[in-house]
């Protein structure tokens, strides 16, 4: 049972305008990457990982304009609106940081192994990957997607103020979904927290090694030096997702590690500033890939000529 508080008016404000902002830069990303000319697994990944941190702040926004109507109206209808679109962001975020986490690993497997890394990571290993971390997120949120009906509890608040609680009746046995939360916090810990912070931080480490190092990139023919502005451009990827989710990440290590220490990131406004920061670097991907990318710079191009052109046309 948890309550259905309304969000601060600043947070209502915010993010829809975030919401414009993210979905307006990861439509042109999404069209650019996946163009003929561009297209190929790199480009199909940092699409992916677009789309999902789109649909990320949508649901987390859809949640937010819930919470405030429904909070200061009362209504129970809320609680169902909550319970999808809550778990739909936690979908799609988990979804992200997996997708960059295996774009992290494909880029230090490619670098490492020149010859061999392209064929192993391939369109056909991302397809299979992008299934099999779908189908384990959703199995990691499913249990508290399994509701019979959402039970609507008025009490009074400290201030003396109604309250509306949520109380899920779920289709799980009583004693087993005691036990679940539990569990699933311990497996998203280690899967969507540590794992990726130490693969991603390793991976950029060993393909910035590389770059300086390996004869791959060390030519000046055309084609080692696109490979070399690839990894670069990859690697400054890497580290915005690292700086975006680090509140985050360093707020569930503080609770999961030090309990009893007073950790400012799990309180509320912790809460906003992580999430703040998160959507930040959802939005500086795009100059990463103006400034490092010719290919994608031209595609810009021919998209904003083509749309400039075709008034003119018709």
């Amino acid at each position: 049972m948890y309550p259905l508080i309304a969000e601060k008016l600043g947070v209502l404000i915010i993010k829809p305008v975030l919401l414009i902002a993210v979905l307006s830069t990861n439509i042109i990303v999404v069209i650019a990457w996946l163009s003929p000319k561009n297209r190929s697994s790199v480009s199909i990944i940092l699409s992916l990982i677009a789309f999902y941190d789109t649909t990320t702040i949508l649901f987390s926004t859809i949640y937010t304009i819930s919470s405030y109507v429904a909070g200061n109206l009362l209504s129970v209808s809320g609680c169902y609106i909550n319970l999808v679109a809550g778990s739909s962001a936690f979908i799609f975020h988990s979804e992200s940081i997996l997708t960059t986490t295996y774009l992290a690993c494909q880029r230090c497997v490619i670098c490492l192994f020149p010859f061999s890394g392209p064929r192993l990571c391939g369109q056909k290993t991302t397809v299979i990957f992008s299934v099999a971390s779908f189908v384990l997120i959703t199995s990691m949120e499913l249990p508290f997607l399994l509701v019979r009906s959402i039970e609507g509890v008025m009490k009074r608040s400290d201030d003396n103020s109604s309250v509306l609680y949520c109380k899920s009746h779920y289709m799980i046995h009583k004693d087993i979904m005691n036990d679940i939360p539990n569990i699933i916090w311990f497996i998203r810990l280690f899967t969507l927290h540590l794992i990726p912070a130490f693969v991603v931080t390793f991976s950029m480490i060993a393909c910035v090694v590389t770059v300086n190092r390996r004869k791959m990139v060390s030519g000046r023919s055309s084609d080692q030096r696109s490979k070399k502005r690839t990894t670069v451009m990859l690697v400054l990827v890497m580290l915005i997702f690292v700086l975006g989710e680090f509140p985050t990440t360093f707020g569930i290590l503080l609770d999961a590690f030090f309990p009893t220490v007073p950790n400012w990131f799990s309180t509320e406004d912790g809460i906003q500033f992580g999430n703040f920061v998160l959507v930040i670097s959802f939005l500086l991907n795009i100059l990463v890939y103006v400034g490092m990318s010719k290919q994608f710079r031209n595609s810009l191009k021919e998209l904003v000529c083509r749309s400039a052109t075709e008034p003119l046309t018709s």
